[in-house]
């Protein structure tokens, strides 16, 4: 896989999100800063950060972050259930394989 990115967009604005995500606490320290670009949504809907990441290990990682920042930022807490109290992960799920037809 070539370089690519990983996207999503927070509803607060730019300089609080870039503040928040500066604040190690928050987020994947295994994201680098020289990996985030941080942009205006469009029609003024929050900010968007981008991730540039190389490979599908990276790309899983980035966006599990992405993810976990994004809830933290909004809600004040990481969602979870009883079922999988730790969450699924992306990287959880590469290994996974498309549904196959059943044999006759």
């Amino acid at each position: 896989m070539s370089s690519s990115a990983v996207a999503i967009t927070v509803r607060r604005d730019r300089d609080e999100v870039e503040r928040l995500w500066r604040d190690r606490a928050l987020h994947d320290p295994g994201v680098r800063d020289e990996q985030v670009r941080f942009t205006i949504a469009p029609g003024d809907r929050g900010t968007e950060i981008h991730v540039a990441i190389d490979g599908r290990k990276q790309h899983a990682s980035a966006q599990d972050a992405l993810r976990r920042f994004k809830a933290l930022v909004e809600t004040g807490e990481i969602p979870r259930s009883d079922a999988t109290p730790d969450g699924v992960s992306a990287a959880q799920q590469l290994d996974q394989r498309p549904a196959q037809p059943v044999e006759a």
